[in-house]
C-alpha cells in the first residue's frame, strides 16, 4: 500500500507527516506504529526522523484534520510535541493553500482528547507558529516528582545542578536541570538514568544554563512576536522514546515555566530557548495560564512510501 508523506522539521526536530482517512485507522495507523523505527532510521535504510505525525481526516476533501496522532521513533505514542504540532500546523496551512489558494490564520488539533490551538505569526511566506499548550503541572503536583529528584541525586556524574530541579507536566513529563554551564555530555549523563521512571516509560530531561540577550535578539523578537525577550537559555534536550534530539518544543515550555516560577523573570515578555537545532520562544502570562510556544516549521520534501 502506497501513502503520501511529507518531511518537516521544527528547529531540526524532524518528522514524517502523513494524512490518513479515519476509516483507515486500524490498518494504516497501526502499520505506521509497527514500522516507525524502520521509517525513522537514520542509517540510510529509512527516511530519518524523530517521529511520525498522522493527520486524521473524515473525508479526502477535508482541509482540517479531526485528530492528530504523534508516534515516537520507537513506535510509542506521545500525548504532546511542541515541534511536531508546529510542523502539523504548517502542513495544514500548505494543504489549505493548495486546495483553496488562501492562507489560514491558525488551526486546532485534537490530540489524545485535548484541544491544542496553533496560530501563525509574522512573515506570510514563512511564519512562526505559536502553539497554545496546556496549563503546566509543577513539582509536587506531579506524582512522579519525588522519584525524579531521587534519580537526579543518584547520578554520580559531575557537575551537579546549581538549583533545585523542577518537574513540569505539559501534557507529557519533563525535568529541568539548570547548571552554571551545561554541555551536551551533561544531557546524556542525566538523560539515560531518568528513563526508568514513570512505569518504565521515562521522562524528558533538559539541562540548561542562562545566556546573554543581544540587541539583535530584541529587535527580531519585537518585529515578529511584538514583545521583548526577558531571559534566554541554552538547552540540551533528551526525549523519552527518542534520546538526544535537536530540539523539543514541550521541553522549551518546561524550561520557560521553570524560569518563571521563582518570579524573578517578568511575565510580560518571552523566554528564549536555544537548542542545538535553533531558537524557540515561550510565554506564560500567569502560573494559572496555558503556556504559549512559538517557533518555526520548515518543509523539506514530499513523496510516497510503501507500507
Amino acid at each position: 500500500m502506497s501513502i503520501p508523506i511529507e518531511k518537516w522539521h521544527g528547529c531540526k526536530n524532524d518528522f514524517i507527516v502523513t494524512w490518513m482517512l479515519a476509516t483507515d485507522r486500524d490498518t494504516v495507523f497501526e502499520t505506521l506504529r509497527r514500522l516507525a523505527s524502520k521509517l525513522c532510521a537514520r542509517d540510510g535504510s529509512g527516511i530519518g526522523a524523530d517521529g511520525i505525525l498522522v493527520l486524521e481526516v473524515k473525508s479526502r476533501k477535508d482541509i482540517y484534520p479531526s485528530e492528530l496522532h504523534i508516534i515516537n521513533s520507537d513506535g510509542s505514542l506521545a500525548s504532546n510535541c511542541g515541534n511536531g504540532l508546529r510542523c502539523a500546523a504548517m502542513s495544514v496551512r500548505r494543504n489549505a493553500q493548495k486546495n483553496t489558494s488562501q492562507d489560514i490564520e491558525g488551526v486546532s488539533f485534537q490530540v489524545m482528547g485535548q484541544t491544542i490551538d496553533c496560530r501563525f505569526l509574522g512573515r506570510s511566506s514563512s511564519p512562526l507558529v505559536a502553539v497554545t499548550m496546556p496549563i503546566p503541572k509543577m513539582n509536587e503536583t506531579n506524582e512522579w516528582h519525588s522519584e525524579a529528584l531521587k534519580l537526579v541525586t543518584a547520578v554520580s556524574t559531575k557537575p551537579t545542578p546549581n538549583s533545585k530541579p523542577v518537574t513540569v507536566d505539559v501534557g507529557n513529563p519533563h525535568i529541568v536541570l539548570q547548571f552554571d554551564e551545561a554541555q551536551a555530555s551533561t544531557c546524556e549523563a542525566y538523560g539515560k538514568p531518568m528513563q526508568i521512571i514513570r512505569n518504565h516509560d521515562g521522562i524528558n530531561v533538559h539541562v540548561c544554563h542562562e545566556i546573554e540577550i543581544t540587541n539583535e535578539d530584541q529587535k527580531f523578537a519585537k518585529s515578529i512576536l511584538g514583545e521583548s525577550i526577558e531571559a534566554a537559555f541554552k538547552v540540551w534536550p533528551w526525549e523519552r522514546g527518542v534520546g538526544p534530539t535537536q530540539a523539543c518544543g514541550t521541553g522549551a515550555c518546561a524550561v520557560g515555566v521553570a524560569a518563571l516560577q521563582d518570579g524573578l523573570t517578568d511575565r510580560s515578555g518571552w523566554i528564549a530557548c536555544d537548542m542545538p537545532g535553533g531558537r524557540l520562544y515561550v510565554q506564560q502570562s500567569s502560573a494559572n495560564d496555558p503556556v504559549v510556544l512559538c517557533g518555526p516549521a520548515v518543509f523539506v520534501f514530499s513523496g510516497e512510501i510503501e507500507i
